[in-house]
């Protein structure tokens, strides 16, 4: 990771820069892969606001901007990633990867025994990128919160889907 990039809590002023930076990570993703009725939606600035006051939501801070975010729930009983995106002009040095640490060690000090997402089977970004650090493909209990997020996503259009889980007593891979 570069030197000056640090991830924190956002200000409520950039709440509104996380919808740009997650509709240009978008841009990245096939038709194919997510709809484009779906590609212009963001998350509702509720939810930013509801996860940033929750301790939630945080963001990777390049030279005092915020070029990528994480926004975790809890589900399950478990910590959730429920988005993660990284402005495609700042790609390619670690931001991902700092922000998913950042989320396994919140999980870790909150006295969660895992954490979870959803995500694309087959993009290199995607669900390789998470197996490389530890995350295994997960079964969710039918019925559950898990299972009934990854149903309506895939009944939303999005194709490929599964679920993962990080066991956080294990260490992570790089």
């Amino acid at each position: 990771m570069d030197d000056g990039l640090r991830i924190r809590l956002p200000l409520a002023d950039e709440l509104a820069r996380l919808a740009r930076i997650e509709r240009r990570a978008a841009r990245l993703f096939s038709p194919d892969d997510l709809p484009s009725a779906l590609s212009e939606r963001t998350l509702p600035a509720e939810t930013l606001s509801a996860a940033r006051d929750a301790g939630l939501l945080w963001v990777a801070d390049d030279a005092g901007q915020p070029v990528g975010f994480a926004l975790a729930e809890i589900l399950d009983g478990q910590l959730h990633l429920a988005e993660m995106d990284v402005d495609p002009a700042h790609a390619r040095r670690g931001i991902g990867s700092a922000l998913l640490e950042h989320v396994l060690a919140h999980g870790a000090q909150a006295g969660f025994d895992g954490v979870t997402l959803t995500t694309f089977s087959h993009l290199p970004w995607n669900a390789p990128f998470y197996r490389r650090r530890g995350f295994e493909p997960h079964a969710p209990a039918a019925g559950s919160p898990l299972a009934s997020k990854l149903a309506e996503e895939i009944q939303a259009g999005l194709r490929h889907r599964i679920a993962m889980r990080f066991a956080l007593n294990q260490p992570l891979q790089e």
